[in-house]
């Protein structure tokens, strides 16, 4: 494929942190000149609800390069007609947020590419990072593709594997991942020029979907297993946050993990006890709670309108010791009392 120019002329769709690394390693990459940055408008943001800007937009401008902002790309007239008389190789597109008609898609000189956070087809959508932890997968990745009217359905171009940690939650998968799409995304771009990336039609029979989850959704349900439990931890932290109630006020759970029978002590007795949600035991590393099959061991919380904490520290401080010593430990729900008539 020969160009105009010997670079590889550019425009970048993004809005989110997970955005930046990518657009960073494509302005740092020679070979690649970004003639513009498209991204959401300014929105309302923390407590105070302050206008606030995407993060592309603020590393856009750090880098000297010419930023826009459209609630629609499809209304947004001038900005199109703008985007045909920069005349790109490319559209990249790294979870920018709004759907491409086909007038968008038919103005770089080649393709619109984008980046998406899994091994497609599996978990094509808007939550690929969540759906792969709360599935239990080994490993995902990011994979580039040519992109089309479908969700997530084009021709798949690259794609790089990571190995999903035990303990790893959403927030540190996503930053990791975040780090890998800007590398893939100039060897992408390098090969489609070059010839030695060609696009390879997904199997479409053998696609999974990753739908948005609800807020709902993060809250846990102490009847299933030690398992289930951990993953929706992992998978909600750091957003919404798996929750659950205690006495009617909610508790974030932060960390949590399979707990682990040691040799001696009283593992074996907190294996056999309690009804699911019961908290067993405090112990050095945080508390032991019944599921509906098996022990999760919770080692950070956060309490409502409270920091974060390590679970032990609020255990010794939520459960009074009696005279004796002895903690009255409490029962999570999964539900929230109903009010009570006055």
């Amino acid at each position: 494929m020969t160009l105009d120019s010997g670079t590889i002329k550019i425009v970048f769709l993004g809005t989110p942190a997970f955005s930046m690394p990518a657009l960073q390693a494509l302005f740092d990459d020679s070979r690649i000149e970004i003639a513009a940055v498209i991204t959401q408008p300014d929105r309302p943001a923390g407590r105070g609800q302050k206008l606030t800007p995407p993060p592309i937009r603020t590393l856009g401008e750090q880098l000297g390069l010419p930023v826009f902002q459209t609630a629609s790309i499809k209304k947004d007239e001038t900005l199109k007609n703008h985007l045909r008389e920069l005349a790109p190789d490319f559209l990249v597109t790294v979870a920018f947020g709004q759907i491409l008609t086909q007038e968008v898609l038919d103005i770089p000189k080649v393709a619109t590419v984008n980046a998406h956070a899994s091994l497609l087809p599996e978990f094509r959508g808007a939550n690929p990072i969540q759906q792969a932890i709360l599935q239990g997968k080994a490993e995902t990745g990011i994979t580039t593709m040519l992109t089309e009217l479908g969700v997530d359905t084009g021709p798949m171009l690259l794609k790089h594997v990571l190995v999903i940690g035990e303990e790893e939650t959403m927030g540190e998968l996503t930053e990791r991942l975040s780090q890998s799409a800007g590398p893939l995304l100039v060897n992408t771009l390098v090969g489609m020029v070059d010839g030695s990336v060609k696009p390879e039609v997904q199997p479409h029979d053998l696609a999974t979907h990753a739908p948005k989850c609800q807020k709902e959704d993060a809250i846990l349900n102490w009847q299933e297993s030690a398992y289930q439990i951990q993953l929706k931890i992992r998978a909600y932290n750091p957003a919404p946050g798996a929750a659950t109630f205690l006495n009617g006020e909610r508790v974030k759970i932060l960390r949590g993990r399979m707990f682990q029978q040691q040799p001696g002590g009283h593992s074996e007795e907190i294996l056999k006890s309690g009804q699911p949600g019961e908290i067993l035991a405090i112990m050095e590393t945080g508390i032991a709670v019944r599921t509906g099959d098996g022990v999760v061991e919770i080692t950070s919380l956060q309490p409502a309108g409270k920091r974060p904490m390590p679970a032990r520290d609020w255990a010794l401080g939520h459960f009074k010791a009696s005279g004796d010593g002895k903690r009255a430990l409490g029962c999570f729900s999964n539900e929230t009392p109903a009010p009570q008539p006055a």
